[in-house]
């Protein structure tokens, strides 16, 4: 009980499991803070996280006082408005969210105090609270990022477990630019040599220009903790020849090698250029979602490197 005890970043209300997350120990918390105060050292810009949900393992923390939480923290009379990030821990449409229906509470707080809103899913529950987006979205910025690294289904499941179909995701992006949303693409987590060839990227950024996103950023796979080993199991049974230029590329790292991320850069460029999802001025497009506070592209709980922006 102790190794539990530890992982509870507030007051323990129970332990329980439910069905929305089976196999998942969930633990219900009264938090004592929400926001989480992130600075970029590359960009000396400030921004603020936001989380309902924290994973370790097979256990998952619920705040279960997040919103009110959040209104007494943005309340403050310190509170300058700066962007608030969702998603760059856990998924805040992790499926829990759909018994727990927190998000709403949340991006109303953040609404009535007139903070911009930067969130980061690959969850199409997000579609749920789609209407009190646009709602929101008229008096502050919004901004939706939506990760899909590839239009393989059983690729994707590999990399991304939890999220939801490529073709789901797809048409969650359709919807999100048919409601003014200006989609933006994580192209993440990308796993090398197995779903970054030229014509395989061709045809996702071409999928996505139809679909309706505004711009895309990459970002390969990272290998750290468990879920890293595992992946690397699965690619030494199901892609043995690969293992050796997967220890070329990572080394002893959990991210690819910076030649690597050159060459995808290189190779990617001229194909956002052919479909428009650039942007002229990538740095301010992004003041409403600063690159320190995004989720990791990863198979483990790593920090990530920058994303590639276009």
């Amino acid at each position: 009980m102790a190794a539990l005890t530890e992982l509870v970043c507030g007051d323990l209300m129970r332990s329980i499991m439910i069905p929305e997350a089976p196999g998942v120990r969930v633990h219900e918390v009264l938090a004592r803070t929400v926001l989480e105060s992130v600075t970029s050292d590359r960009s000396h810009r400030h921004a603020f996280a936001a989380s309902t949900f924290r994973r370790s393992g097979e256990v998952l923390e619920v705040k279960m006082n997040a919103a009110a939480v959040l209104r007494r923290e943005v309340r403050r009379r310190s509170w300058r408005r700066e962007t608030v990030a969702l998603g760059t821990s856990e998924d805040p449409y992790h499926p829990a969210e759909e018994h727990y229906r927190l998000m709403p509470q949340v991006l109303s707080v953040l609404s009535e105090s007139q903070t911009p809103i930067a969130l980061y899913t690959s969850s199409t529950l997000l579609l749920r609270d789609l209407s009190l987006l646009r709602l929101i979205g008229r008096s502050v910025p919004v901004t939706v990022s939506v990760s899909l690294a590839t239009l393989d289904p059983g690729l994707s499941a590999r990399v991304d477990p939890a999220a939801s179909s490529p073709r789901a995701r797809l048409e969650m992006v359709e919807r999100l630019a048919d409601a003014g949303l200006a989609p933006h693409i994580r192209i993440a987590p990308l796993p090398p040599l197995l779903a970054d060839g030229t014509s395989q990227l061709d045809e996702l950024l071409s999928a996505l220009s139809a679909a309706g996103a505004a711009r895309v950023s990459v970002s390969p796979l990272q290998l750290g903790g468990d879920d890293g080993a595992d992946f690397l199991g699965w690619l030494g049974s199901e892609h043995p020849a690969l293992v050796r230029r997967y220890r070329s590329l990572y080394g002893r790292r959990s991210f690819v090698s910076a030649e690597y991320s050159l060459g995808l850069r290189s190779r990617m460029a001229p194909l956002v250029a052919k479909y428009g999802l650039g942007s002229e001025s990538a740095a301010d497009d992004d003041s409403h979602a600063d690159q320190s506070v995004l989720p990791p592209a990863s198979c483990g709980n790593v920090s990530p490197p920058a994303l590639t922006l276009f």
